[in-house]
């Protein structure tokens, strides 16, 4: 599958950008909340990126939700 990046905008991880295959509409990432995760989905926008050749899709905070049931490697971890 063909891969995009992906740029959050809002929520604790705002600013961030990971690589995503190009059908993902939405994504799941650490909160600084324990136990919940924040929800980010696709707008259809697209954002330059330093660095990137390509344009990145934005993905725009939707809310949260519980991490419970969720498997680690299906969350969007921060990079430090």
């Amino acid at each position: 599958m063909p891969e995009i990046t992906a740029v959050l905008s809002g929520g604790s991880r705002d600013g961030e950008s990971t690589v995503v295959d190009d059908a993902v509409d939405r994504l799941y990432a650490a909160s600084e909340a324990p136990g919940l995760l924040d929800v980010y989905e696709s707008t259809g926008e697209t954002r330059h990126l330093r660095g990137n050749d390509d344009p990145a899709v934005v993905f725009a905070f939707a809310g949260q939700t519980s991490a419970e049931g969720f498997a680690p490697e299906a969350i969007h971890m921060p990079s430090r």
